[in-house]
């Protein structure tokens, strides 16, 4: 009888997701029933597979470059990313290439349509329609319209972070601490739902800001160079600078930690001021192996474990909505 229970409110959501986008788009989609070239265009444009281009991907890969260029330098051949990705792969380092190669080719944002159903489309289209306040317009100076970005920017990421380590919502987030080594692209490894929540996060803050594209993709430059030095195995505790402005390769370590009680830390992505004044920054000089416990992934390769996620992330949604509502469960 539970397992009866269980296939229909998955069969009941799957088909609200499908509903969803279908009534959102129905509209247009009528207008464009004789126009496959624009039906094809309209899929291209909502799975982002259309922002591809040959910059797109030399950017990343200069990113990536820089980054390991300092990881080998500090760290030396034999425990460098590059050595540890490219000749002697582990199942942990075959889903992180996995993740970065489709972000690269932007194939990441098609999955995430179809894992979802086109529901996280449909709510960041909605939600910029809804934006254009310019807000970003009330601060004269260009460099301080950067800046704000840039805090701003961390906030929202440290928001979206927290939100990742709660129940149902952690399910999805596992499997990005599931990682068992850093290798610099560890910070791309990220289930396709959990990336597809993340985008609604990130119209937000585009559509009450309203500040001009190139601002937001110098920041998610320096936010990605940054990210992939803290998912390094480099130790770096930046001394003050770690302490009271940054976050450091040694905190993100910390927050990444196979013991249960140092994930709800050091959330942050730059800047370590959420963490100080939410208070959830910890320091410590425990010696850190990262990874979860009771871990099912990186056993039976990338595409099993986006499925068991989203498997995890539905039973774990069920038995909240079983809490909440016991006689869903009588």
């Amino acid at each position: 009888m539970k397992k009866k229970r269980t296939y229909f409110l998955i069969i009941i959501l799957v088909l609200v997701l499908v509903a969803i986008p279908l009534i959102y788009y129905y509209p247009r989609l009528t207008r464009l029933m004789n126009e496959p070239k624009k039906i094809a265009d309209l899929f291209l444009t909502a799975s982002r597979i259309s922002s591809f281009s040959v910059n797109f991907l030399l950017i990343n890969i200069g990113i990536f470059s820089s980054a390991a260029i300092i990881d080998l330098v500090v760290l030396g051949w034999n425990k460098c990313a590059l050595k540890r990705l490219f000749f002697i792969r582990n199942p942990t380092s075959r889903g992180d290439l996995w993740c970065w190669v489709l972000s690269l080719f932007s194939l990441y944002d098609f999955f995430t349509l179809l894992f979802s159903f086109g529901l996280f489309y449909v709510l960041s289209s909605v939600i910029v329609k809804a934006g254009g306040f310019s807000l970003i317009q009330l601060i004269p100076i260009p460099f301080l319209q950067f800046l704000t970005i840039v805090v701003l920017g961390d906030l929202k990421h440290y928001l979206w972070h927290r939100l990742m380590h709660l129940m149902p919502f952690w399910e999805l987030h596992k499997y990005h601490h599931s990682a068992t080594e850093f290798n610099l692209i560890t910070n791309s490894r990220s289930h396709f739902i959990e990336k597809g929540i993340l985008t609604i996060f990130d119209s937000i803050l585009f559509s009450l800001l309203g500040a001009p594209v190139e601002y937001f993709i110098l920041y998610t430059i320096l936010k990605e160079f940054y990210d992939q030095l803290l998912h390094s195995d480099i130790n770096w505790s930046l001394g003050w600078f770690g302490k009271y402005i940054f976050i450091s390769p040694r905190a993100h370590k910390i927050h990444h930690a196979n013991h249960a009680d140092f994930h709800d830390k050091n959330f942050g992505t730059m800047l370590i001021f959420w963490d100080k004044l939410f208070g959830t920054y910890l320091s410590s000089d425990a010696k850190i192996t990262i990874g979860v416990e009771n871990n099912q992934y990186n056993k039976n390769g990338f595409w099993r474990d986006m499925l068991e996620g989203c498997g995890s992330f539905i039973k774990a949604s069920q038995n909240i909505i079983k809490n909440k509502f016991s006689f869903l469960s009588s």
